[in-house]
């Protein structure tokens, strides 16, 4: 057999897509323990602590200063009473949801490329870096993105039968996700919004009574969904309508240059590439919109998405947050292939190709241990803490900190005291300082080694030592003295 012809084979063949799933899960499992959790993440922890009933995680939920859903914890509640609340535990989850995530990639790609498009959609998504570090965050981006893939690929089936019978039950179930989508993260209302306007030009564009019949049904299976998730969330809904403007995340100068997309891809020559074909694919868009229906609705989507964010933080609230829009990525890259596999000459094809899956695995190896936001390096602070055999820690009181720090590591057994119990220690003690929770001006963290003391109390009993400096923290050691 001709290599060439063998090679064609293997780029059409499961096992390749089985091989790059595997690939896929290699890499977002490559040294995920190695830093701690960060910001949002001790939320996280916090709010999934097992054993507690849904009304009290709901209750902890609405005192919390982010956005998210009580739904997301109920999962988590349920998970880690079963798997163990640790930060290992947690990170799996996560990790393995994310990386599930590519099977339904597949299968929404399958609707619209061949075989060996498909693989490319794999291997550029499984080598993407910003799903990566998405994958090792403890946050709600990784079940929302889960659940808005479900979406779309019920919604593709949907619409490839738009002429054939009308199966109430998989209405019904597209009900169903539709309600879970949007409770899991309320901003999963573009996804519903973008097939709501598909569905409309649908509507314009079908004559037959039989097609029309069943996008009324699915145009009220979206409305009644957007119905009952108000009235489950009503509660919800009105806390954080009464809640405060989000302070980051605003538009600015750069993303109307960029849109996020050197963020999304990690790289500025890869991102300017990929902003490049996706407006050509939406210009190409005007001739060929009833022709590959499933494409036109990804293209609504990623328009909708950018409409939503650009009026959303405008006059409402800060939603720029890449992460807040994951699905993008995979949608991204579908459009992009699609575009590039249809350009007619063949040496700027092949170009394009072989420019892709050669650069974007650089970027990867380039990048992996450079993430956009730097984690605190809390595995290297408990070894520390462990090989100093020094019997307190004692840190400024950070409440949620504080309690992952305790609860999150196994080998972390050291007492966690407050401040204020400084002058009753009669042993040696570190000082912990925690970065984030002081210097979010800067960015992540400050690389420069800064005065860590306590301000609020007085040791007088211990004599200052040495200070050491962590991604994240600053620890200074104070001696009792007899």
């Amino acid at each position: 057999m001709p290599f060439d012809l063998l090679l064609k084979r293997f780029s059409n063949s499961y096992l390749l897509s089985f091989l790059f799933l595997f690939l896929a899960l290699y890499l977002r499992l490559n040294n995920y323990n190695d830093v701690g959790l960060w910001g949002d993440e001790y939320l996280t922890f916090w709010n999934s602590e097992p054993l507690y009933s849904f009304s009290e995680i709901f209750d902890r939920t609405q005192k919390s200063p982010t956005l998210v859903p009580p739904f997301y914890y109920y999962i988590l509640n349920l998970y880690t009473n079963y798997f163990g609340h640790t930060v290992y535990s947690l990170k799996l989850f996560h990790i393995f949801l994310n990386t599930s995530c590519l099977i339904l990639v597949f299968f929404i790609s399958r609707y619209i490329l061949k075989n060996s498009s498909v693989n490319l959609v794999l291997f550029l998504t499984s080598f993407n870096l910003f799903l990566i570090w998405c994958s090792q965050d403890i946050l709600v981006v990784n079940l929302a993105l889960f659940i808005q893939l479900i979406s779309v690929i019920i919604f593709f089936d949907l619409i490839k039968r738009i002429k054939k019978k009308i199966n109430i039950f998989k209405i019904i179930f597209f009900t169903l996700i539709s309600i879970l989508t949007i409770t899991i993260h309320p901003l999963s209302i573009v996804i519903i919004f973008s097939q709501a306007i598909l569905l409309l030009f649908l509507l314009f564009k079908e004559n037959e009574l039989k097609s029309r019949k069943k996008i009324y049904f699915i145009f009220f299976g979206l409305f009644f969904s957007c119905v009952m998730y108000i009235f489950t969330n009503f509660e919800y809904i009105i806390n954080r309508l009464d809640g405060t403007n989000i302070g980051h995340n605003q538009l600015n100068l750069e993303f109307f240059i960029g849109y996020n997309f050197k963020h999304y891809f990690s790289s500025y020559i890869i991102g300017a590439i990929n902003l490049v074909i996706v407006a050509l694919s939406i210009l190409k868009l005007k001739k060929n919109f009833f022709k590959n229906l499933h494409l036109s609705y990804l293209i609504i989507l990623l328009i909708s998405t950018y409409v939503f964010i650009i009026i959303g933080t405008t006059f409402f609230t800060g939603i720029n947050g890449q992460r807040y829009w994951s699905y993008l990525v995979p949608i991204i890259i579908i459009i992009n292939v699609c575009y590039i596999i249809d350009i007619k000459k063949q040496f700027i094809r092949q170009s394009l190709i072989l420019f892709l899956i050669i650069f974007t695995p650089i970027v990867y190896f380039k990048n992996v241990n450079s993430p956009q936001v730097r984690k605190p390096d809390t595995p290297s602070l408990i070894k520390t803490f462990n090989k100093s055999k020094v019997e307190y820690v004692v840190s400024q009181n950070y409440g949620y900190f504080e309690y992952y720090l305790k609860n999150g590591y196994e080998n972390f057994t050291i007492p966690l005291l407050k401040e204020n119990q400084i002058q009753k220690i009669q042993k040696d003690f570190w000082y912990l300082c925690l970065d984030l929770n002081w210097h979010q001006e800067k960015g992540s963290y400050w690389n420069e080694m800064y005065d860590c003391k306590p301000y609020k109390v007085d040791p007088r009993n211990h004599k200052r030592e040495n200070s050491l400096r962590f991604n994240g923290y600053v620890i200074t050691k104070y001696e009792y003295m007899n």
